[in-house]
């Protein structure tokens, strides 16, 4: 399904209006009303862009984009020395991280590689946070 039709979809089945979805993603309602009309997709929006209307409509960015997904099991993640330091340090400054988002940044890999040290995690965290607009847990 083109992502055209799937923004409209998924707003529609959610009873949101242009409007609401528009204001509730901080884009336009032109630029969404376009989006939505592109069943040739033409437009490339940006990964930002596609983010928060993801998170406008209480969903995914796989799902947005209809892309393949698998459910991982969970288990236990040893925490590198320097995120435990992080860890501490956002608890010292009454910010604790949430259970969700410790383990989020401890199975986070870049090219096979993590933060090596607290001040990497720390703007990692940050950049993850600003990005997606997760609200605390």
């Amino acid at each position: 399904m083109a992502l055209a039709e799937k923004i409209r979809n998924i707003r529609e089945t959610k009873e949101m209006s242009l409007d609401e979805l528009a204001s509730r993603a901080k884009i336009s309602k032109t630029y969404l009303w376009e989006l939505e009309q592109d069943t040739a997709s033409e437009k490339k929006p940006s990964a930002d862009v596609l983010m928060r209307i993801a998170t406008a409509l209480s969903t995914t960015l796989a799902n947005l984009l209809s892309l393949e997904t698998v459910t991982v099991q969970d288990r236990q993640v040893e925490l590198p020395s320097s995120l435990k330091e992080f860890q501490e340090r956002m608890k010292a400054q009454n910010a604790p991280l949430s259970t969700n988002d410790l383990r989020d940044l401890a199975v986070m890999k870049f090219r096979g590689g993590q933060p090596r040290t607290a001040d990497d995690w720390q703007q990692l965290y940050l950049l993850l946070k600003n990005s997606v607009g997760r609200p605390k847990s």
